[in-house]
């Protein structure tokens, strides 16, 4: 039996600390103290969208069962692992996906991609960073500084995350996702912001995914809290 489009308010709370406002500003402006926009909403193939505006598309349920599955495996091997990251709170990564059928082929995972993915909902003065899994990036030097005290198991469910996604048939690319950085967005000149933002938000998305052929993303949804 074929899934009916509709919204899921259990993905929409895997997004909700990034939505957050935490009682500064008004409840009724996009990002007065939030990384991702207040009026997010996700549906059940994990397609994004911004209220009001609604979609309704057919389900590409191929497509669902192949990222139900590789998020799935992919969450089984980070389960129980903090994010870290140098994050202020002890929080864990989630499933994710995205089910897309692109019209245009998408060959790599890009800012603009991501950024589209999230459908305008990413406060638009936050950088996202699209690093490859391997180790002489950004995100790894982060995951590095946050072990640096712990013994070496600290390192082996990240490794075998790096692997995972290197080695899986379906990805035709993968790469590790950081929106919002904190440094960055205290820098922002406050002329600069959008209407209704009263700071720059703190909880910041990290994300590692893979592309599937079709254009549709999956893998691990996180946040760091740097305040």
């Amino acid at each position: 039996m074929n899934m009916a489009l509709a919204l899921d308010p259990d993905k929409l709370t895997v997004l909700t600390p990034c939505m957050q406002n935490h009682d500064v500003g008004s409840d009724h402006d996009e990002w007065p103290n939030n990384i991702l926009s207040r009026f997010t909403q996700v549906y059940n193939d994990g397609t994004i969208t911004k209220y009001p505006a609604s979609l309704n598309h057919t389900i590409d349920q191929n497509g669902l069962g192949l990222c139900q599955n590789l998020s799935s495996q992919i969450a089984k091997i980070m389960a129980n692992v903090e994010v870290g990251m140098g994050s202020n709170s002890g929080d864990y990564f989630h499933p994710f996906y995205i089910v897309h059928q692109q019209k245009v082929p998408v060959k790599k995972i890009t800012p603009e991609l991501i950024y589209q993915s999230f459908a305008n909902t990413i406060f638009p003065l936050a950088t996202i960073t699209v690093e490859p899994m391997t180790s002489n990036t950004l995100w790894w030097k982060e995951v590095e500084q946050d072990g640096e005290e712990s013994p070496p198991s600290y390192f082996e469910p990240w490794k075998k995350m790096k692997e995972w996604f290197t080695q899986q048939n379906d990805f035709i690319d993968s790469a590790f996702i950081r929106i919002g950085d904190a440094m960055q967005l205290e820098q922002i000149d406050r002329k600069d912001y959008p209407h209704g933002t009263v700071i720059t938000g703190c909880v910041l998305p990290r994300l590692a995914l893979g592309l599937t052929v079709n254009g549709s993303l999956a893998g691990l949804f996180g946040y760091v809290v740097q305040s």
